[in-house]
């Protein structure tokens, strides 16, 4: 990947598996992440060989919800501002409209998940950098709290330093 210039069509189908893979488990998501592995000949036994009650118990207890608190929040403005829902939010909220892309998710603006299918949906390399600034300290934290999501943060790490 080429920090200027655009983005191979490759490239792009890999980031949007990596907002799959570090979208809410359900059985829909994880089909599409077992199609699109065999797709680009990727190897995610992890989590294809694992049953789903404990990818999403895994899921859970990193990104949404764990006592005493979050290990991993999957979140732009927690890295940027120490806390939730901060003007990275609000950011990237506006970035997507500049775009013309109505934000239709369940999930907050600056989550991992959304920001990556932004990106694979645009590759917008302005926005790529602007991910790179914060999204190697989730995926340190990520690698230090998980055997199964440890793997795919390290994946994404090498597909984002290229």
């Amino acid at each position: 990947m080429r920090r200027t210039g655009k983005l191979d069509e490759v490239t792009l189908k890999k980031i949007y598996l990596f907002s799959l893979i570090f979208s809410y488990p359900t059985e829909d998501v994880l089909e599409k992440i077992r199609e699109m592995s065999e797709e680009l000949d990727l190897d995610l036994k992890p989590i294809l060989d694992a049953e789903r009650d404990e990818i999403e118990t895994e899921y859970t207890n990193l990104f949404v919800n764990s006592y005493p608190t979050l290990p991993c929040p999957p979140y732009e403005s927690y890295y940027r501002e120490g806390r939730l829902f901060g003007d990275s939010a609000d950011e990237v909220m506006k970035l997507y409209r500049k775009r013309g892309l109505d934000f239709n998710h369940t999930e907050a603006p600056d989550h991992v998940s959304v920001q990556l299918e932004f990106l694979a949906l645009t590759g917008d390399s302005e926005f790529f950098e602007r991910m790179r600034g914060w999204i190697f300290d989730f995926t340190a934290r990520v690698k230090k709290q998980s055997s199964i999501y440890s793997i795919f943060a390290e994946e994404l790490e090498k597909l984002l330093k290229n």
